[in-house]
């Protein structure tokens, strides 16, 4: 074991063992609910509201007058619990409360964007085969279909097939939100993931096609053994592009009403008149953005072997 995986281990030793000692030292909910301020109880009555959550190393619980918003909040840490009604540790405390729904947001957000580019670049590398076909028919039925999904505006692919279709036939009515934006991601997607690839595919010389050619290689067997592999570097960077586009671009689903991460911050915005809860939502933007760029690039080295 070289020194350096050794310091590593200790350092991660060290945190575990506070990890472990906060979570014990935690105050009970018990405790917390009896630092709330009793007459805020009683004057709220049937208008008083509780809100607790447990973040496993410390505790944060809310008493709340719904008519008059007023409000008394305590962290309970290390044995302790503190009140946090004002200043900064206030806006601290709004964001620990947030967090949950926007993490549940967030969870729609990414199997959203997962899912549509995993089904968009399946349906890609049909497109991308069928544009390069040599039969005309279906290489303009694959040329119209990537025209149309890149020429129009994915907010209205969304409204059409969500709020046009019923219009068309009662039977083509798809009640279910995330399938519904699912299927037009994915449409959409597949039109973009098609170009990536047939550019890729493409870009490779053709001497590579001879060579396998005269190997004896088949059609099939030149673009499974020698041509994808060396197109796919080429297709990451683009991919990944995708990948943060469609990310983004998920946002447009609240207008459906599907509680995305967008539509959680809108929903925690109105409810409590503040705009202070964008700041944590974009934060957590990035924070998707950097993990998933930091895997493409991985990626793209990966099949650098291939260069």
């Amino acid at each position: 074991m070289t020194k350096k995986t050794r310091n590593i281990l200790v350092i991660i030793a060290a945190v575990a063992a506070v990890f472990v000692w906060l979570a014990a030292a935690k105050p009970s909910r018990d405790e917390m609910t009896r630092s709330l301020s009793q007459q805020l109880i009683s004057d709220a009555g049937s208008r008083y509201s509780e809100t607790y959550y447990d973040y496993m190393v410390f505790s944060v619980i809310r008493g709340r007058n719904v008519k008059t918003a007023v409000n008394d909040t305590y962290i309970g840490i290390a044995g302790t619990v503190a009140a946090i009604n004002e200043g900064f540790p206030e806006k601290i405390a709004d964001v620990l409360f947030w967090i949950p729904r926007l993490l549940s947001g967030t969870a729609v957000t990414i199997s959203l964007t997962i899912v549509s580019v995993f089904a968009g670049l399946f349906g890609g590398v049909l497109l991308a085969f069928g544009k390069m076909s040599k039969k005309k028919i279906l290489n303009r039925i694959c040329g119209c279909y990537i025209f149309f999904f890149r020429g129009t505006p994915l907010l209205m692919q969304l409204f059409f097939i969500y709020y046009g279709l019923p219009q068309i036939s009662v039977e083509l009515t798809i009640n279910n939100k995330f399938l519904a934006a699912f299927i037009a991601f994915s449409l959409n997607s597949a039109a973009y993931c098609a170009e990536y690839i047939r550019a890729a595919l493409q870009s490779i010389d053709k001497g590579q096609f001879e060579a396998s050619k005269a190997l004896g290689f088949g059609y099939a067997q030149t673009m499974l053994l020698v041509i994808i592999p060396q197109s796919i570097r080429r297709m990451i960077p683009s991919i990944s592009n995708e990948f943060i586009m469609i990310l983004k671009d998920a946002s447009l689903v609240s207008i459906i009403a599907l509680s995305d991460l967008s539509h959680a911050t809108r929903s925690i915005s109105s409810s409590t008149g503040t705009a202070l809860v964008y700041i944590p939502a974009m934060i957590i933007y990035l924070i998707i953005t950097a993990f998933f760029t930091f895997i493409f690039n991985r990626l793209e080295k990966r099949f650098s072997i291939y260069q």
